[in-house]
């Protein structure tokens, strides 16, 4: 079991890092029940322009409509989710280059700014 070490008044870290997972698993819960409710909805109007089906061949259809729907939502998902993925390596490389710029540019000016004081106090 993991211990957890409070850090002064307030949710200790850990709790902080739960309750930012558990918002993110409501929140993937809701878009996923919003998702299947237009799925649902986008597969009865399209019923109704058939107006010639039988209950049960309607329902079918339905049924079959909202699937294929919520199938391409899934897909655009995953896709969504790939590209934010390689876009986060992507831009995670170019922050890190850029750290280690700025950081060789910070001690290369603190290296001249030395020689140029020791070349001033010599003379």
């Amino acid at each position: 079991m993991t211990e957890r070490t409070p850090t002064g008044p307030g949710p200790s870290v850990g709790a902080a890092g739960e309750a930012d997972t558990g918002l993110r698993q409501l929140e993937g819960y809701l878009y996923w029940q919003d998702q299947t409710r237009q799925a649902r909805r986008a597969a009865a109007e399209f019923a109704d322009l058939l107006p010639w089906l039988t209950a049960t061949q309607r329902l079918d259809l339905e049924h079959h409509f909202a699937h294929a729907q919520l199938q391409a939502a899934r897909r655009r998902l995953e896709q969504f989710r790939e590209t934010r993925e390689r876009l986060r390596e992507q831009y995670g490389a170019r922050y890190h280059r850029l750290r280690v710029r700025c950081l060789l540019s910070a001690l290369l000016a603190t290296v001249l700014c030395t020689m140029a004081f020791l070349a001033v106090v010599r003379y």
